[in-house]
């Protein structure tokens, strides 16, 4: 069993609907008339209040009359000095009733209504009752307690509503005028849902019992948020006995919580959520990570909620559950022959695809970093996936590798460990030294010595693990194994002996000659176009090699330099670019609409170019016409294709003079069609594309 023990603020927000670090509520204190929830509220006995007698026909259960309102229980005592009991009480049990008495609006000072176990089917209107205190509907037939249900009883302290067929109950049953509710319990009903704004009261209360329903979710249908300037109970809520199965931050966002400073709102709550039938996976990993933590500062008998599902965890408490196990099966883009476990404990997807004659890596995997296993298959080479760069363990173990691509390296520049042993690679790219010799594990044995390993020695020198060490490759030169940490120039047979000079070396010199003077004529006819490849191929293709892992901070993907003054330019950029990056999920910064009022252009569009990914040249005679967009398009170019910032793109909204274009390197790209049309869709489809493979 391993326990990983993550104590994070942001995991919270997750557990707060199960805990709560102050108790304030005891529902299993005595059956005394006065259960103590806290010092300011004692529970009302409606028995010692003066009883109203009703005259019910049962054959007109509709039609009953209030007919008395003077006798009182026997043994009743004087609470005339008790405010709560100062009133009178309407109290018929196990009767036929259908409907509250015809006349009860005809007696206001009525403190107390109990009409447990009668035939009510619908939630009474009682806004005629404005000094209700107690209200007492168990055992009826009622279905559902609506919007308003308690508009117009300010007073009202307790409601029993348990043992109906309630089925749903609005959140806006109680208005802002409640402000002194302490027991509200709807036990055995029918409830599936429940809206926690129902209970979230701007004062402290003792209980709202759910015990005993169906509840399997909570929802937030008016997206209602915590306000942090609000105070918002304490009190004490019990959810036990129903269907809930999983308590993850879809959840949590019924209670209006954002953030862990809003969070704190609950910190003195109480929450029951013993005899659900939990289902612990991933989903509820975090619950389970905090949940551990919180127990050993304290502990109450609600805590020991247990799991009911999978059959493995069935009935184990969540303070006992082995975390490294709390997974989760993937189907989103998992390969077919392939199965996919969600791990949080090792913050992965395990994609297993061991023994599948697998003939190539799958094309698609499921998001998240990735532990890729596929022992035992028929690889004959590793090539370049699209998702390399989140893998953090890749197994390739007895395959039959032979050949790696140059550039699979280089995109897996986050792999923690790539196990290559058991195959039959003879040779290897010079792009493994991007990963770390910790990660990397080799046959030792099936290399051959070329000079294409030179570059092993020095990479592996300072890392003295048996991963590398032992790793040696076949001499070509006298059969010998050599191990390649120690290896020398002439042990890869890159010192072999000279010999005699080909015939014809001279000619060779004179045609080198020649296409040098050609080359050189060509260089200073078209310098511009020769530099812009430069900038844009040569020192790319350099920078590519040695960094293959940096990472982007960028703020935006792409920055748009358009014509300010230019209606069409405009149009297409609203109807057309915009909306197009909008899809693809592009950050984007256009000067016309996102300079800040009072900066000065040039400046801003220096920053903000160093803030971007890339920059987009919309090309038009207006935009060749204003000189900020020149500024724009030589800063553009100087910053990311001199200075390797980032990326260039050209497109043409109209067509353009040639003689009217100033900038040379803007004119080098249009003459080596580096410019994409506006017009044509496929055009924009395809450098859109690009934008995207570039900045992700």
């Amino acid at each position: 069993m391993r326990r990983k023990k993550v104590f994070s603020s942001s995991t919270l927000l997750l557990l707060l609907p199960l805990l709560e670090m102050k108790v304030y509520v005891d529902v299993s204190a005595t059956n005394s008339s006065c259960i103590i929830c806290d010092k300011h509220y004692c529970r009302l006995d409606i028995q010692l209040c003066k009883q109203l007698r009703m005259d019910v026909n049962c054959s007109q259960p509709d039609h009953a009359v209030i007919i008395m309102d003077k006798e009182t229980t026997a043994g009743a005592t004087d609470h005339s000095n008790d405010p709560a009991c100062n009133g009178t009480a309407l109290i018929h049990d196990y009767g036929c009733l259908t409907d509250l008495p015809v006349n009860i609006c005809d007696f206001p000072s009525i403190r107390a209504v109990r009409l447990r176990h009668n035939n009510l089917t619908t939630f009474p209107r009682l806004t005629c009752l404005p000094r209700l205190l107690v209200l007492d509907l168990t055992g009826n037939a009622i279905t559902q307690v609506p919007e308003g249900a308690f508009h117009g009883l300010p007073e009202i302290r307790e409601v029993y509503l348990d043992s109906n067929v309630i089925t749903s109950i609005h959140p806006a049953a109680f208005d802002d005028e409640v402000n002194g509710l302490q027991i509200f319990t709807i036990g055995n009903n029918l409830l599936d849902v429940v809206d926690p704004w129902l209970f979230l009261l701007y004062h402290r209360f003792c209980l709202f019992d759910f015990r005993h329903n169906q509840i399997s979710y909570f929802v937030n249908d008016h997206h209602r948020n915590i306000n942090t300037s609000v105070f918002y109970g304490p009190g004490f809520v019990d959810f036990s006995y129903n269907n809930v199965s999983s308590m993850s931050k879809k959840e949590v966002t019924a209670f209006g919580i954002k953030n862990i400073d809003e969070s704190e709102k609950f910190i003195e709550w109480g929450f029951d959520f013993r005899h659900n039938p939990f289902h612990c996976d991933c989903q509820m990993y975090e619950i389970f990570v905090l949940f551990d933590e919180l127990i050993k500062l304290f502990w109450r008998d609600y805590f020991n909620v247990t799991c009911s599902s999978p059959p493995k965890f069935k009935d184990v408490p969540f303070d006992k559950l082995p975390l490294d196990e709390l997974v989760c099966s993937v189907t989103e883009n998992c390969p077919s022959s392939c199965t996919c476990t969600k791990r949080p404990y090792y913050q992965d997807v395990l994609v297993n695809c061991t023994y599948e004659q697998l003939p190539t890596l799958p094309d698609d995997m499921p998001e998240g970093n990735l532990t890729v296993d596929v022992t035992g298959n028929a690889l004959r080479r590793l090539d370049l996936r699209g998702y390399m760069g989140r893998v953090v363990h890749l197994n390739l173990t007895a395959n039959h590798l032979r050949e790696v691509d140059q550039q699979a390296p280089l995109a897996l520049r986050n792999v923690k460990s790539l196990d290559l042993r058991d195959n039959d690679l003879q040779h290897i790219p010079s792009t493994l030294q991007t990963i770390s010799p910790d990660a990397l594990y080799l046959d030792t044995g099936t290399l051959k010595c070329t000079c294409d390993l030179e570059w092993f020695p020095s990479w592996a020198r300072y890392h003295a693990r048996d991963n590398i060490i032992k790793v040696s490759c076949l001499s070509g030169l006298d059969g010998r194994h050599v191990l390649l940490i120690n290896a020398t120039r002439k042990d890869l047979g890159c010192e072999a002996a000279n010999t005699s000079l080909v015939q014809g070396v001279w000619g060779y010199v004179l045609l080198a000659a020649t296409l040098i003077v050609v080359a050189l004529i060509l260089v200073v006819v078209f310098r511009y176009e020769v530099l812009v490849l430069k900038h844009r191929v040569l020192l790319r293709e350099l920078r590519d090699k040695r960094f293959p892992a940096l990472l982007d901070s960028s703020r935006y993907d792409v920055f748009v330099s358009t014509a300010s003054d230019s209606d069409n330019d405009a149009a297409w950029v609203s109807r057309i670019l915009l909306p197009a990056m909008d899809r693809r999920r592009l950050t984007y910064f256009v000067p016309q609409r996102d300079c800040l009022p009072g900066a000065i252009p040039t400046d801003e569009v220096v920053q903000t170019l160093r803030q971007s990914k890339c920059a987009l040249i919309l090309l038009s005679p207006d935009y060749l016409a204003q000189p900020i967009c020149c500024f724009q398009f030589r800063q553009a170019y100087n910053m990311m294709v001199k200075e390797d910032h980032g990326r260039i793109f050209v497109v043409c909204l109209q067509k353009v003079k040639r003689g009217h274009v100033k900038d040379r390197f803007l004119m080098a790209m249009l003459n080596l069609n580096m410019a994409y049309s506006g017009h044509r869709p496929e055009h924009v489809d395809a450098v859109l594309g690009r934008i995207c493979a570039y900045v992700r």
